[in-house]
């Protein structure tokens, strides 16, 4: 009895302060909610609302349940709030939804603002949710939606998250974690999205999630670490997917087959990572919208090409298909006309593919961007494409397709990339490219077009960049340019001739116009250029003085304006205090009043310039008039006068010596002098003729040295005296700045009365290729880097395309090998050792100038020759191939690795396994060192996401783009190579490939 009466009364009780209860409760989440306000920084006032005075549960972003006011959604996204993460937000235990996202300051800078305004500005920029996620949320077991993403949080995922069993959506993209997922997420079965992607996770995916989650939806880990392969039965764990978003990982592996089971797939996105095998079909995908494969491994056939694209024409939903930077080889099927007619992007580029472009193109009228880039494409450019009003963006470059570019731009009025470079195009550029008046990006370079340049292309004012290179066009450039927004122009190697005209294109970063026959002098107004990066004026006919003008130009980095008939004084401000940068070697006639600017451009020392003489004057003139007054000034200006003409005598006399103020005819005994008679500490190194000495020169007029190279012939052997005058009859006939310069030479007698020859060459501090790429110290730090590697690449091609296609007659140098590679102080590459040199004669019934017995170096020798082949250019291609494998595999060509020959090596490996076989030294470095992002030649095609990335994403982006560039310049060597020599590339071609792709490292 009494034990009832005790419930009753503490039933009563209970009632009774029901209410207390409440607000006991009300007022805990008040409290909580208040201490997360005053943890964070909140730069709009968003949080204005959340006052004591008030009921919590009409606060901003605050939702609570109408029968006991407790807090159920928690929604402060987008308010550029910071702070670290409370941890106190675990103690909403009724919590069902909680979004903190987006807390990252998103805007347009003011246009107007003073110095306070700015410093806010800036603090608000930095905005963002920072610390770590607070194990304690795993006590929310009512949570459905979890939302961090786009904030800077650091740490792990807490395992503890694996107990929130109702959480249906977790979005943690684009913070700072890092560590592996944890596999308690696989204990989440009711999840149906699941955003990690843009952090810092490493380590294989939780099979757990694959096993356990199949309500799963949405799944996005785009620009992770993560690695792994997906299980084979991929497709049957996820039966519900729609979207899956795995880009810019390192998983591995096979695509399963079983992927197209997941039959509501819309979206599925693979790209940059390092699965290979063939591309599954995708049959059942019925609703699927877009696909992108690329930046992997993957490899197809002709069959196998028919059967992907074939199992592509049951998604008639298709809007984006990517399979670009893979291995897939043979044609492209006819299939490919009855893909989806909502194609929007379609990019096959940076494969192996060959055969003509299919027909039946007209079909995708929502066509915007057609990208058939780096491939081996032959043919003609469907006219069809002409039909595609849509397009705004079409890339074929750097394929093989000829006959004359169709005129079928008319259309195209939302044109903004038009890239048809690097082809065999020929005939006339159509005047219609002028009607794209939206065109922002032209490029026709290394085709064979000839005529004139349309006017309507230089109307174009929205274009930026402008392409036409390595042509054969022909006629004169306009008066006046419209293209407001040109920030490069490069029309070098072409036929171009008359003035430059004035160019008032003020945001102009590069201007080429080397290799032509412009003449006339430099116009002023290029000093006016104040955007001005790169000018290359070379090879023409230019005239005249250098305009002071260029001095203004305080961005230039590299000006060339070598190999032009200039004169008068070289200017001493701005650029030209950057020696390194300015190239003005083949102009005789410039001088310069400066020892330092005379030795390291190859200019002549002005004897006195006509401004001097007029400074001079009135000095002298007030010497007279104070001599007249003070008599005691006589002696003085004697002495005076007396010491001028001393010094201008020394001027004359230095004038008229010879690069390097070096007599014509140097004797044995200077020679013998100069490297301490022969000694070995000076030996540099030895040839097949000779060997070659460090030599330091007296200069006789003063008291300066100079050091040079000797190369001192061996005469005992047979063909030397052969060798010599080979060398001396090519280097006087060339002058490239990529070429050794030969300075004298000497042949007379040495002390015994034997014949003595030898060559007095620049002397090259860093020594040849050779040694660079086998140093004898690996610890040295001495590892040649990839840019370094390409530039010396560049330089090398850069010195044989002008032995081939600018001399006249062409020269074959016929012993090109690392070892004749000299490296100066700046690490810029010349060309040396032209023993085995010979002039092509244009008559092919007229035999080759040389007599000497053809030779080479073994491993580096076209095969042709082996067989009794003449010289030719194509064998130099062959040695320049091999040189280039060899720069990125760093192992010689008679290596036990190649047995048969590197070719044969080489050619039989596909990118995969050549990744494998490239100076790891090199990936190494970079694995350690780099950090910057870059994109892909596919635009909008890498990830699931269109945002950046950062940290390790960055990492990520640059090792693959880095691996791209390695296989893309091995590519351009296995083309050096090929067995029959009319497959080979010319050197003209492998130089603008090589330059594309420094073009793309540097994101340029």
């Amino acid at each position: 009895m009494m034990i009832h009466i005790r419930n009753a009364l503490l039933l009563c009780f209970l009632l009774h302060n029901f209410h207390v209860i409440i607000c006991s409760s009300n007022n805990t989440d008040r409290d909580i909610l208040l201490s997360f306000k005053l943890q964070v920084t909140d730069p709009n006032n968003a949080l204005s609302s959340w006052r004591t005075d008030s009921n919590h549960c009409t606060w901003y972003g605050v939702n609570c349940s109408k029968v006991d006011e407790r807090v159920q959604s928690l929604n402060l996204s987008g308010l550029s709030l910071s702070g670290k993460l409370p941890f106190n937000l675990s103690n909403l235990t009724y919590l069902h939804s909680l979004d903190l996202s987006k807390n990252t300051f998103y805007g347009q800078i003011p246009f107007q603002f003073g110095y306070f305004s700015l410093l806010n500005f800036i603090k608000l920029a930095f905005n963002n949710l920072t610390g770590t996620l607070p194990q304690q949320l795993g006590q929310l077991h009512h949570l459905q939606s979890l939302d961090f993403s786009v904030n800077s949080l650091t740490g792990k995922i807490p395992s503890t998250f694996g107990n929130l069993f109702s959480l249906r959506s977790l979005a943690l993209a684009r913070n700072k974690f890092v560590g592996e997922i944890p596999s308690e997420l696989g204990n989440l079965h009711n999840l149906s999205q699941l955003q990690l992607s843009e952090n810092n996770f490493t380590g294989q995916f939780p099979t757990s999630i694959f096993f356990n989650l199949p309500s799963l939806v949405y799944l996005s880990l785009t620009k992770n670490n993560l690695s792994g392969e997906l299980p084979q039965n991929f497709g049957n764990a996820f039966p519900n997917l729609r979207t899956l978003a795995l880009a810019t990982n390192r998983f591995e592996g096979v695509i399963p087959k079983s992927i197209s089971n997941a039959s509501h797939l819309q979206i599925i996105d693979l790209s940059n990572n390092r699965f290979h095998g063939s591309i599954p079909l995708f049959n059942n995908l019925k609703n699927l919208t877009r696909l992108t494969l690329g930046n992997n491994s993957l490899t197809s056939t002709t069959s196998l090409n028919f059967q992907f694209f074939d199992s592509l024409r049951n998604s008639p939903r298709l809007e984006i298909l990517m399979v670009n930077d893979n291995n897939l080889a043979g044609d492209l099927p006819s299939s490919v006309a009855y893909l989806s007619g909502n194609l929007q992007q379609f990019c096959v580029a940076n494969n192996k593919l060959n055969g003509s472009i299919p027909k039946g193109m007209k079909k995708f009228q929502n066509l915007t961007s057609f990208s058939f880039e780096h491939n081996d494409f032959t043919g003609e450019l469907p006219l069809e494409l002409g039909t595609l009003k849509k397009l705004e963006r079409l890339l074929v470059y750097q394929n093989r397709l000829s006959g004359e570019i169709p005129d079928i731009f008319g259309n195209f009025t939302n044109m903004f990339v038009l890239e048809i470079g690097n082809n065999q195009f020929s005939g006339r550029i159509p005047t219609s490219i002028g009607q794209c008046k939206k065109l922002t990006s032209l490029d026709l370079e290394s085709n064979k077009l000839v005529g004139e340049i349309p006017e309507e292309i230089f109307q174009l004012s929205g274009l930026t960049s402008l392409y036409l290179q390595g042509n054969s066009l022909n006629g004169s450039l306009p008066p006046e340019f419209n293209m407001e927004q040109l920030e490069t122009m490069n029309i070098s190697n072409n036929q171009l001739s008359g003035y430059i005209p004035n160019i008032e294109l003020k945001g102009l970063k590069t201007l080429g116009l080397a290799r032509n026959k412009f003449n006339g002098t430099i116009p002023n107004s290029l000093g006016d250029l104040a955007s001005l990066v790169n000018l290359d004026l070379s090879s023409n006919n230019l005239t005249g003085l250098i305009p002071e003008s260029l001095e203004n130009l305080e961005y230039m980095v590299r000006l060339n304006l070598s190999f032009n008939n200039l004169e008068g004084e070289v200017p001493m401000k701005g650029v030209f205090l950057n020696l390194s940068q300015v190239d003005l070697q083949g102009n005789n006639k410039l001088c310069s009043i400066s020892n330092e600017v005379m030795h390291k451009l190859g200019v002549t020392l002005c004897v006195a310039s006509k401004n001097k003489k007029n400074i001079l004057l009135p000095i002298i003139l007030a010497c007279i008039g104070a001599a007249v007054l003070f008599t005691s000034m006589f002696y003085l200006l004697w002495l005076l006068m007396s010491q001028k003409k001393k010094h201008k005598e020394e001027k004359t006399s230095l004038s008229s010596t010879p690069l390097k103020v070096l007599p014509q005819n140097i004797s044995y005994g200077d020679i013998k002098l100069a490297t301490n008679n022969f000694a070995a500490a000076n030996l540099v190194g030895k040839g097949g003729f000779g060997s070659v000495y460090k030599g330091v020169f007296n200069i006789s007029t003063c008291e300066n040295q100079t050091t040079l190279a000797v190369k001192i012939l061996d005469l005992q052997q047979s063909k030397a005296s052969q060798s010599f005058s080979a060398e001396c009859e090519t280097l006087k006939n060339v002058r490239h700045r990529n070429l050794v310069k030969v300075i004298t030479s000497c042949s007379s007698t040495d002390y015994k009365g034997d014949d003595f020859k030898a060559l007095v060459m620049q002397f090259m501090p860093n020594g040849n290729l050779e040694t660079s790429l086998y140093p004898n110290d690996l610890e040295s730090g001495s590892l040649l880097t990839l840019l370094q590697r390409l530039n010396i690449a560049i330089d090398v091609a850069s010195a044989m395309d002008y032995l081939h296609h600018d001399c006249d007659p062409p020269i074959v140098h016929c012993d090109l090998k690392p070892a004749n590679v000299l490296l100066d102080e700046d690490m810029v590459a010349h060309v040396a050792d032209f023993g085995l040199a010979r002039f092509l004669s244009q008559n092919p019934a007229e035999k080759h100038s040389s007599t000497l017995e053809l030779k080479g170096s073994i491993g580096y020798i076209a095969p042709e020759y082996g067989l009794g082949g003449k010289a030719s250019t194509c064998g130099d291609v062959y040695s320049f191939g091999i040189l280039l494998l060899e720069m990125f595999i760093a192992k010689k060509p008679t290596d036990e690795m190649f047995k048969e020959s590197m070719n044969k090596f080489v050619s039989d490996m596909d990118e995969k396994q050549l990744l494998k076989v490239v100076d790891q030294r090199l990936i190494n470095h970079y694995y350690e060192y780099s950090t910057q992002d870059s994109s892909s030649d596919c635009h909008n095609g890498g990830s699931g996401d269109s945002s950046h990335s950062d940290g390790a994403d960055g990492n990520i982006h640059w090792m693959h783009k880095v691996e791209e560039c390695i296989i893309a310049a091995m590519r351009v060597g296995l083309s050096c190579i090929a067995h029959h020599p009319k497959e080979r590339w010319t050197m003209r071609e492998v130089s603008s490939k090589l330059h594309g792709i420094k073009r793309s490292i540097l994101g340029l």
